[in-house]
C-alpha cells in the first residue's frame, strides 16, 4: 500500500470507544468528543506497520499493550477502529488519557505501530506518523 493510500485509509476510519454515555468516535481533523483528559492519544498493538496479523496474533499484542497501560497506572477505554469502506478489518484499540504525545508515540513505536490518533482537551484529532512512515503528520 502506497503512503498515499495508507494515509487516506486511516483518514477514512472511525475511531470508536466505549464510554459511560455510549459509544463515542473520533475522526482525524474534526472536533473530539468531550474527553475527561488534557490530551490522549487512540492506539492499537494490532496489524503492525499495517501488516494483516491472524486474529490470535493480534488478541496477545492487545493483552500486552494492555498489561503496559494498566502498569504504568494510565486511564484507559476500550475501543475499535473501524474503515468506513469496509476494506481494513476493525481493530481492538485503547483510548489512554492523560498521556503526552512522545510517550504515546514511544508505546506505538514498542508495538511496531504506523501511525496513532493524537489530541488535546478542545482540539481536533491528529494523525501522527511514527518514525517517519507517511510523507505527512499534518492534520
Amino acid at each position: 500500500m502506497s503512503d498515499a493510500s495508507l494515509d487516506a485509509a486511516y483518514r477514512a476510519t472511525d475511531y470508536f470507544f466505549n464510554h459511560s454515555a455510549g459509544r463515542i468516535c473520533i475522526r482525524i481533523g474534526e472536533p473530539c468528543p468531550s474527553i475527561d483528559a488534557h490530551s490522549w492519544a487512540y492506539l492499537t498493538a494490532c496489524n503492525p506497520q499495517s501488516t494483516i496479523l491472524p486474529r490470535d496474533e493480534n488478541d496477545r499484542r492487545m493483552q500486552m499493550l494492555l498489561r503496559e497501560v494498566e502498569a504504568a497506572g494510565l486511564r484507559f477505554y476500550y475501543g475499535e477502529a473501524r474503515s468506513r469502506d469496509g476494506k481494513w478489518p476493525p481493530e481492538p484499540s485503547l483510548l489512554i488519557l492523560d498521556i503526552d504525545e512522545q510517550a504515546a508515540i514511544d508505546l506505538a513505536r514498542r508495538f511496531e505501530q504506523a501511525a496513532i490518533v493524537f489530541g488535546r482537551r478542545d482540539e481536533s484529532a491528529r494523525l501522527v506518523w511514527i518514525d517517519d512512515c507517511s510523507p505527512t503528520n499534518s492534520p
